[in-house]
């Protein structure tokens, strides 16, 4: 098996036999640490990356998904509250705006700050153009169901 294809916990993971016969299995932490430097588990979160992720404001639960934070996916439940789960969910998308790029850093792998970057301008320009053309079907649509009504009455 490729060590490079193996998930990076278990490459710093030592087996070791007991007098019982039975496995032990402990962390090499030094090894650990080494492996998952650009990975933010348990470090601080790099202030400079402390901005707006418009991705994660446009298209919160596919967003969380995609970066492994399924909170995001509290957009849904939220909208389906009567009376003011759409309010709800718009306030819960901004906070994940607010909160994306830390939830991002913490809960995915990332080689390094510059590939972190690319992926959330890429989920902010998917978000926006998402979002353009979503505005430009409902407009289309609105505008042809008033053109029906007009021609109804």
């Amino acid at each position: 098996m490729d060590n490079e294809n193996t998930p990076r916990i278990r490459n710093a993971l030592n087996r070791q036999s007991s007098k019982s016969g039975a496995l032990e299995f402990r962390y090499n932490q030094e090894k650990l640490k080494q492996e998952n430097r650009y990975r933010v588990q348990g470090e601080a979160f790099p202030e400079r990356l402390n901005q707006f992720n418009w991705g994660a404001c446009i298209l919160t639960p596919i967003w969380g998904l995609g970066n492994n934070t399924p909170i995001a996916c509290l957009s849904i439940v939220l909208s389906f509250i009567p009376y003011v789960g759409i309010i709800l969910a718009l306030i819960f998308s901004i906070y994940c705006g607010i909160k994306g790029n830390e939830w991002a850093w913490q809960n995915k792998e990332w080689i390094d700050l510059k590939q972190f970057h690319e992926v959330q301008k890429k989920w902010a320009a998917a978000g926006v153009i998402i979002e353009l053309v979503s505005i430009v079907i409902f407009t289309y649509a609105a505008f042809s169901l008033i053109d029906q009504i007009n021609q109804f009455l």
